[in-house]
């Protein structure tokens, strides 16, 4: 089986799963979330950037509208691209570090934090991710 086949299963059994018991109703759990998305970030951190269309980053970011997905992408938020057809295409890794980010805070009761705080608390957290170093690890 292909990484990217593992890593679109995954996906779509992750998708399923918070349409199914969105965290807003108390559903999900958020750590057990978090680790399946970490999960797929390891898999695609060792495969080419992988870019997926608005509609399908709305669903796995968990936010209402793609006018959101597309206003993170104008404030830097989510790195993108845009086809010749003209439809943005936003990079999968930010997605899942975007959606690994509110899992992690709302499981320490984030929901009280301004869209600023995540930011600032990233900034702040020393050192680098596993599959980071792995990447400078390899450009290095």
């Amino acid at each position: 089986m292909s990484i990217l086949t593992r890593v679109t299963e995954a996906l779509r059994e992750l998708e399923e799963e918070l349409v199914q018991y969105p965290l807003s109703a108390g559903g999900a759990d958020a750590h057990h979330i978090a680790d399946r998305i970490r999960e797929v970030r390891r898999m695609l951190s060792k495969e080419d950037a992988q870019w997926i269309g608005t509609t399908e980053a709305k669903r796995l970011l968990g936010v209402g509208s793609e006018n959101t997905v597309k206003a993170w992408v104008r404030t830097g938020r989510l790195r993108s691209r845009v086809q010749p057809n003209g439809r943005v295409q936003v990079l999968l890794d930010d997605v899942l570090r975007r959606r690994e980010e509110t899992e992690g805070l709302s499981a320490f009761g984030g929901e009280d934090l301004t869209e600023h705080e995540p930011e600032e608390l990233e900034r702040s957290r020393p050192g680098m991710y596993p599959w980071e170093r792995e990447q400078a690890a390899r450009a290095g």
